[in-house]
């Protein structure tokens, strides 16, 4: 059986979570040690913790909701590439991308921070809007990042919008810290949550070489 590379984030209640977001916590309701007949848990959660992918309703008043969202966006091949120390993306970083790629998963130096950070740091690496169009303009059909928003800190909503505008699936909060560049088969399915704009997945990636 081929191997499975697991990119998720370990949901957690000391997890990096977006300034304001409600955060993550899991209780148990029921124990056997305590008497009960099986251990049964209760998670709270702000559906964009962790590894998650979002649909255009959450920038686009009136966009489409995750559940009617094509889920063949989220299985099948995938890129992985590496951008070193770059402080942003934008198109010059994205211009050794091979032609014709469908899945676009981009490693930075985020990926390496996921395991010394448990606060929220807002000096992450992502897209530019500049970045955004080079993706939407060609066809690529998910883009995902290894922090927790696709466009960086401070900057206007508009770097969602272009790729929403354009059907672009975007994948955030993914850890690619172990990944080398290459060619992936990726599966990161959400949630089938009614109206929401974004869900909780796990990614996974198997090698095609």
């Amino acid at each position: 059986m081929p191997e499975l590379i697991d990119i998720s984030i370990r949901l957690r209640a000391d997890m990096p979570v977006w300034p304001g977001s409600a955060g993550f916590s899991v209780d148990q309701t029921q124990t056997i040690a305590n008497g009960d007949a099986a251990n049964v848990s209760k998670i709270e959660m702000d559906v964009h913790c962790g590894t998650h992918v979002e649909a255009p309703l959450h920038f686009i008043d009136g966009g489409e909701a995750l559940e009617t969202m094509r889920l063949d966006a989220f299985v099948g091949p995938a890129r992985v590439v590496h951008l070193g120390d770059a402080d942003s993306i934008g198109a010059p970083e994205l211009a050794d991308v091979p032609a014709g790629v469908d899945r676009l998963l981009i490693r930075t130096r985020n990926s390496d921070a996921w395991k010394s950070r448990s606060a929220f740091s807002p000096d992450f690496v992502a897209l530019t809007a500049d970045g955004a169009r080079w993706v939407a303009d060609r066809g690529i059909r998910l883009v995902g990042v290894d922090y927790l928003s696709v466009q960086r800190w401070g900057d206007d909503p508009e770097t969602h919008r272009i790729l929403m505008r354009a059907g672009v699936a975007i994948l955030e909060g993914i850890d690619l810290s172990s990944v080398p560049t290459g060619e992936y088969r990726l599966t990161c399915l959400p949630l089938r949550i009614d109206g929401a704009e974004a869900s909780p997945v796990r990614a996974v990636l198997e090698s095609l070489r």
